[in-house]
């Protein structure tokens, strides 16, 4: 006899069926009874009996609402992506993608690329950024793609539906004006060090706060990025990960101390002694990732700054290179981007004076 039972979910009855893997772990099967629960509760009931007399085949997965299967994809993926991507996946699923997709009741295999084109449009008349709607349609690819291996669909609807063009990325960033002003303004602050760093090396956030005492040499005057530290929001709660994988393996990088920055890690130093980290508060505890945007944000705002991002201290450091005529070779390896044509693609536009100067040579000639 099957074990199973009967539940609700979202106004229809499913049934439940207790299962384990290769693995002997407890991995429950969903069957959609396609009955609302209300007035339909005799019928699940023989279905459920039924089913677990043997007496009706396990509903496939082709008849499984596409909303549900994104939920169950979730499941499956989790274990094989970073803790970042998965948290990103699973806020876009469970709070924009399913819920649009349940209201319409379509079973996976019924699922087809008129209709998820349709979502698309929709989204975008929400003035949704269309770089963000083409993330949408990789996560329903890829989510339709692992259907199809595992037979549930005979083709992936996704492949028919068009993508926005890509929004050509320009990023904000400060001058060396307003980089000094907020050198000066967070000199006192308790994300201090975040800051200085940020700016003199164009680190991202996570790279910033993975920063530890064994990767800055003071006897050669160099520091090492070689490990990140994230936050993510996974099953509704904050996940602190750190990993000794960054970004890309171009992140890997090795810099020389710039004075300023020597001196003020000297100084973190001789207060933080026993903490592994750099960036950390009074107690000696890891500064967190959504403390150090929060306090950066009011940080700005309270002293007059423009309005930029933390993530933007990165650019500015990349702009501020740039108007010093550093080249675009050495601007991609300080901020180790993975090939000079993605620095070029970011920053080409940003010093407007470069373009001048070449201006006036082709002029001359």
């Amino acid at each position: 006899m099957v074990n199973a039972f009967l539940t609700q979910k979202k106004g229809y009855y499913y049934i439940v069926i207790n299962q384990k893997d290769s693995n002997g772990k407890r991995k429950p099967k969903w069957v959609a009874t396609h009955l609302k629960v209300e007035g339909n509760k005799e019928k699940a009931e023989v279905i459920l009996d039924e089913l677990k007399n043997g007496d009706r085949p396990l509903t496939d997965l082709s008849e499984i609402l596409f909303s549900d299967y994104l939920l169950e994809w979730l499941k499956n993926v989790k274990g094989t992506i970073a803790v970042t991507t998965y948290s990103s996946y699973e806020s876009t699923v469970k709070n924009i993608i399913a819920p649009y997709f349940d209201k319409l009741r379509i079973n996976i295999r019924g699922l087809s690329h008129p209709q998820i084109q349709r979502f698309y449009e929709i989204q975008l008349d929400r003035h949704v950024s269309p770089n963000t709607v083409i993330r949408y349609h990789a996560i329903i690819h890829r989510a339709l793609q692992h259907a199809l291996k595992r037979g549930v669909i005979i083709s992936n609807p996704a492949d028919l539906a068009e993508r926005p063009r890509k929004e050509v990325y320009h990023a904000s960033c400060y001058s060396i004006e307003e980089a000094n002003k907020l050198l000066e303004v967070a000199r006192n602050s308790t994300i201090a060090l975040p800051v200085i760093l940020a700016l003199f090396y164009g680190l991202r956030r996570s790279e910033v706060l993975g920063l530890r005492w064994s990767a800055i040499d003071f006897d050669n005057d160099t520091l090492t990025i070689n490990h990140s530290v994230n936050q993510s929001m996974v099953d509704s709660d904050y996940t602190i990960t750190a990993h000794d994988r960054l970004k890309k393996n171009s992140s890997f990088r090795t810099l020389p101390l710039i004075g300023v920055v020597r001196d003020a890690l000297l100084l973190e130093r001789n207060k933080n002694k026993s903490s592994e980290y750099v960036c950390t508060d009074i107690k000696g505890k890891l500064i967190s990732p959504n403390y150090v945007t929060q306090t950066f944000s009011k940080l700005i705002k309270k002293n007059g700054l423009r309005s930029i991002r933390f993530h933007d201290l990165r650019h500015s450091c990349a702009n501020i290179l740039i108007s010093q005529r550093v080249p675009l070779i050495e601007v991609q390896q300080w901020l180790g981007h993975s090939s000079i044509s993605t620095t070029a693609d970011l920053y080409s536009h940003l010093d407007y004076s470069i373009k001048l100067n070449s201006a006036n040579t082709i002029k001359k000639n």
